[in-house]
């Protein structure tokens, strides 16, 4: 049994095989994402519900960004841009704008907080976008003063 871990969905029965391998992305920056939201919250005061994630396959980082210099390798993993939902959304807007036929706006989303504790997540590889709530932030605010001296 694997509760509420990633591991879990990965089982449904319902995904395809496109979200389970955007599922496997994700989990291969899990840990770096996770470290990066608090860093983003504690240092910026960014409350978590507007935090938001773009993780990018390396297939798909050609869509999003240029070509490393010549003579440069390019890294080898997923790229992750970590930032407030509605700067992520714009920069989705700009760099892979929805088709004009399109009857929605696949990044719509971002323009919604995520539900308490929890930041939104977007998985982008070479053929798809897969969007989901992750985690279970709890987000503690200590006031110095209020803390008795030892």
């Amino acid at each position: 049994m694997h509760g509420c871990s990633l591991e879990a969905y990965l089982e449904e029965p319902g995904l395809t095989e496109g979200q389970r391998r955007r599922l496997r992305l994700f989990r291969t920056v899990e840990d770096a994402v996770s470290d990066r939201v608090e860093q983003l919250c504690t240092c910026s005061g960014l409350d978590v519900t507007d935090a938001a994630i773009l993780v990018v396959s390396p297939a798909a980082r050609r869509l999003f960004f240029r070509s490393a210099a010549p003579g440069c390798a390019e890294p080898p993993g997923a790229s992750v841009i970590v930032g407030h939902r509605a700067r992520l959304h714009a920069f989705l807007h700009a760099a892979l704008p929805p088709a004009d036929e399109a009857p929605l706006d696949p990044y719509a989303d971002l323009l919604a907080p995520s539900p308490p504790q929890c930041v939104r997540v977007l998985i982008v590889d070479e053929d798809s976008l897969t969007i989901l709530n992750y985690g279970a932030f709890v987000v503690v605010s200590l006031d110095r003063s209020e803390m008795p001296t030892a």
